[in-house]
């Protein structure tokens, strides 16, 4: 027995901004809806492993960016240890979810 991956291609022509427009926030709402963590979510760094100590202060954060798909980091907006909140990158296995 074997077991074979295929990959499907459709083409389809946008011929219209507003048919662009749709098409990307449509690819937008469907990576959404698949990643692991949503925009605004917050949650606590699990593992600091290549975090330097003075980024991301207290291990949390809030989402600002999670598209395992093409990447697996998600953004997040923290505090680093001179106060200032920065946007710095994490890997999306680091990170659980916290209660609001």
């Amino acid at each position: 027995m074997i077991t074979l991956t295929e990959t499907k291609t459709t083409e389809r022509t946008l011929e219209t901004r507003e048919a662009i427009a749709e098409h990307v926030h449509a690819e937008f709402e469907r990576r959404q809806a698949a990643a692991p963590f949503q925009t605004g979510d917050r949650v606590r760094i699990t593992s600091r492993a290549g975090i330097p100590a003075e980024f991301m202060v207290g291990d949390v954060g809030t989402v600002m960016l999670c598209d395992p798909e093409f990447s697996p980091l998600t953004y997040l907006l923290g505090v680093n240890a001179q106060g200032m909140t920065i946007q710095f990158p994490v890997q999306t296995t680091s990170l659980e979810r916290v209660a609001d």
